[in-house]
């Protein structure tokens, strides 16, 4: 096995696409030392795991070894996604402290594993027939987003959906495995969306919805502010506080200012609705994208259930 190290490493490289000086410069040695281990020789111990970072595989792979345990594969993605979480513990000591860019991290890595979700559906060996090999579309895939391509996956067979979108302006990620009794058990009650549907088309709905929510959680605004905004009169606007209130949408309090009580609200935000918005401009959005896509479903996606 460790006669297999160099060759490993020059395959990895060359799948990559980089040269000798790239990796050399990685891992801190020179070119020459990366040529001798492509040559026969062999790395030090302790830089194994840095070369094992550098090309994304385990040392198992570096020594040639394919086959992988995956029966702690959960505890391995949740590690990996809450490492830089983890690594700010101790000077954070709760999750409301932690910097932005810590959590902006694990957000990055959870959207690797989505997008890897959604490839390994398609089956690495289908992939391989169509030109992508599982070492690099990952490069090929950043790549592409970085230069601006809306990259999209999507499987839809018998047993579900997935779909990833890596567009810089939209990232999202939706999986939905079909449960035994279908779809249609939780939504064939169609009043519920009615009801639901019919307050957000009323007049002015959409557009309170969306000022309240550029608001931050704990900042307090009057309805005179939110009349003026809207640009309705304060009657309505009033009457339309109320209603969001009763919604559960933002949440009254009385103020005593100059002798007198003044209501000031403030937004409970929604992340639902937050979605919502992001799944229907996905749903109308007419932008051209790269799609890496498989529908092989025969049946239809709502089975059963009577509809109300």
């Amino acid at each position: 096995m460790i006669d297999n190290i160099g060759v490993c490493i020059a395959g990895l490289r060359k799948s990559k696409g980089v040269k000798q000086e790239d990796v050399a410069k990685a891992v801190g040695v020179s070119a020459q030392a990366v040529s001798k281990w492509e040559n026969g020789g062999t790395p030090d111990t302790e830089l194994l795991p840095i070369i094992a970072d550098f090309f994304g595989v385990s040392i198992d792979r570096l020594f040639g070894r394919n086959k992988t345990n995956y029966s702690h594969i959960e505890t391995d993605v949740t590690r990996y996604i809450a490492e830089p979480l983890d690594n700010h513990v101790e000077e954070c000591k709760d999750f409301d402290n932690v910097p932005p860019e810590v959590h902006a991290v694990a957000m990055d890595r959870a959207q690797e594993i989505c997008w890897a979700v959604n490839i390994g559906l398609f089956g690495t060996k289908i992939l391989d027939n169509f030109g992508f090999h599982d070492r690099n579309i990952f490069d090929d895939i950043r790549e592409n987003v970085s230069g601006g391509v809306n990259m999209h996956a999507e499987i839809i067979n018998d047993s579900g959906i997935a779909v990833t979108s890596l567009s810089g302006k939209f990232p999202y990620f939706m999986f939905s495995p079909e449960p035994k009794q279908g779809w249609s058990v939780e939504t064939n009650d169609l009043e519920e969306y009615r009801k639901a549907f019919a307050i957000l088309s009323e007049p002015n709905v959409l557009e309170c919805l969306h000022l309240i929510h550029t608001k931050e959680p704990e900042k307090k605004f009057s309805s005179v502010y939110f009349s003026k905004q809207i640009g309705m009169g304060e009657d309505r606007a009033a009457k339309m506080l109320s209603s969001l209130s009763e919604m559960g949408y933002i949440k009254a309090s009385v103020i005593e200012l100059d002798d007198t009580e003044q209501t000031f609200y403030s937004i409970v935000p929604n992340h639902i609705f937050i979605m919502l918005l992001l799944l229907m401009k996905s749903y109308i959005a007419k932008q051209p994208k790269a799609v890496i896509g498989c529908t092989t479903r025969d049946k239809s996606f709502l089975q059963g259930g009577e509809t109300k």
